[in-house]
């Protein structure tokens, strides 16, 4: 999570500069299993405001959209009035980077997949979103893994009423730090703004390692909050990291961002109007409602996006 100054706010290294960037710099000698692409989102690190911009994103964000508007369709027979999450979590400021981000790795990676079994996947605090009917329409068997008895239910009813074919969905209900999967049988797992939000992160991570196969690719997103203040600061992120370094390889190398360019809240908004009123409700509910709940506010500009893209060693 290295920042670094730049005289354009959209400019990210190339494969063969971070390359030898991370040759001379590792203090540990990382093996990084380089994936050589000319995607913008062929990389970890943060998230960035421009590729939001980007030919790329639009087309992977079209094609998400299309998948959320089906599921949401559907919605009036399956959602549970006691279910507390976003209906359309797509444009939420870092799920709309999220989700093509995970799709477009997960995809490129099933496509490659050799045996003629679905690719098996796990989605790691999955909640009940379109997303793994989208990945399900690839070939892919997603288990959803979480601990809400009302995504339980829900999800289960999705399955029954939303296509996915020629995929398979289930639904595991479990704690991440305890999957009730054989070790190494599983040939992806992603997990999209959870582990911030769990007791010990860095005991999930070991646990994805224990069930994914040899080679098996493990996609992950956190909130990043720099100022200290939520669930994992950069105490608890560096802790985090080290314990991902000793399971898994990169698969995309660890790219710097502008920090003019980092994404967050605020800067996804598009439209004046929106983000004039979106600024507001923030300012409404973190230093006026909160303060009442006895909860304390977060500022704006702390909160970034942390993605890894890593393979199990």
């Amino acid at each position: 999570m290295t920042l670094t100054r730049s005289p354009q706010a959209q400019h990210i290294r190339n494969d063969d500069q971070f390359a030898e960037l991370d040759a001379r710099n590792s203090p540990s000698n990382r093996r990084y299993s380089m994936q050589k692409s000319g995607s913008r989102l062929a990389r970890s690190g943060l998230a960035a405001l421009s590729d939001l911009g980007t030919t790329e994103w639009r087309e992977l964000f079209e094609v998400l959209q299309a998948e959320q508007d089906l599921f949401l369709q559907k919605e009036s027979e399956f959602r549970s009035h006691e279910y507390k999450w976003p209906r359309d979590p797509l444009n939420n400021w870092s799920r709309r980077w999220e989700y093509p981000y995970v799709y477009h790795h997960l995809r490129q990676t099933a496509s490659r997949a050799s045996s003629r079994e679905l690719f098996a996947v796990l989605d790691v605090g999955s909640g009940v979103t379109f997303f793994p009917f989208a990945l399900a329409k690839l070939g892919m068997h997603v288990s959803c893994v979480d601990t809400d008895t009302v995504a339980e239910r829900d999800i289960k009813r999705a399955i029954g009423l939303v296509p996915h074919q020629p995929g398979k969905i289930d639904f595991v209900l479990a704690d991440g730090d305890t999957l009730p999967f054989p070790d190494g049988t599983v040939d992806a797992v992603y997990c999209i703004s959870v582990l911030e939000h769990v007791p010990d992160p860095s005991k999930v991570a070991v646990e994805i390692a224990r069930v994914l196969k040899p080679g098996g690719l493990f996609v992950l997103t956190i909130d990043l909050d720099t100022s200290g203040m939520l669930e994992i600061d950069p105490a608890g992120h560096a802790r985090l990291y080290d314990t991902i370094l000793e399971h898994f390889d990169y698969l995309c190398p660890e790219r710097t961002v502008h920090p003019a360019d980092v994404l967050g809240p605020y800067g996804s908004i598009a439209s004046s109007r929106e983000r004039l009123a979106w600024m507001c409700w923030y300012h409404l509910k973190q230093y006026v409602l909160k303060p009442i709940f006895g909860k304390t506010p977060v500022p704006i500009q702390c909160l970034a996006i942390q993605a890894f893209v890593l393979t199990k060693r």
